[in-house]
């Protein structure tokens, strides 16, 4: 939650800290811990605020190619505004962009956990990798290749694409 009351003198730089677990992470691949970090620059608006900065948490993260877990700093970009609109107005939903949070006029706080969700979630890798050199799973036997060694054979390629094949030597 970001308290209205501290935005008196803008700019302002604030830092704040938010349990993970409220962040609500869908993604079955990965655990939220601890605290998450945010430290945003509030200016003033039009009609509000403009909030950016930096959203930071750590989270346990599943290798994409040995699916085991490992512990990742996510890092993301917070940018949002937020707008205050006068009581008994309702903001209609095609004038309020996604990145825009409305209140109604002299509230107190507001909720920031949408964006700041949003930037973590933009910031886990599309592929994680617990290391570049991760060897993954043995697609015969299913051994992790970063723990111990297979005398598995892996069957040649298809013989339909031997004419691409060929083309490229």
């Amino acid at each position: 939650m970001l308290d209205i009351e501290n935005l008196k003198e803008l700019p302002v730089h604030l830092s704040l800290e938010e349990d993970a677990v409220r962040l609500e992470m869908l993604d079955p691949g990965v655990t939220i811990l601890g605290k998450a970090r945010v430290d945003l620059e509030v200016i003033a608006g039009d009609h509000g605020y403009y909030c950016r900065g930096q959203a930071v948490c750590d989270a346990d993260l599943e290798c994409s190619r040995c699916l085991e877990p490992y512990r990742e700093v996510l890092q993301g970009e917070v940018d949002f505004s937020i707008r205050e609109v006068e009581s008994g107005r309702e903001a209609e939903p095609e004038e309020s962009p996604d990145d825009e949070l409305v209140i109604p006029a002299h509230a107190n706080e507001v909720d920031i956990t949408a964006p700041i969700r949003e930037a973590l979630v933009l910031a886990v890798p599309v592929k994680p990798l617990c290391r570049e050199d991760c060897l993954g799973l043995c697609p015969v036997c299913g051994v992790n290749r970063n723990e111990q060694t297979c005398d598995c054979k892996v069957e040649e390629a298809d013989s339909r694409w031997d004419g691409l094949r060929d083309l490229l030597k």
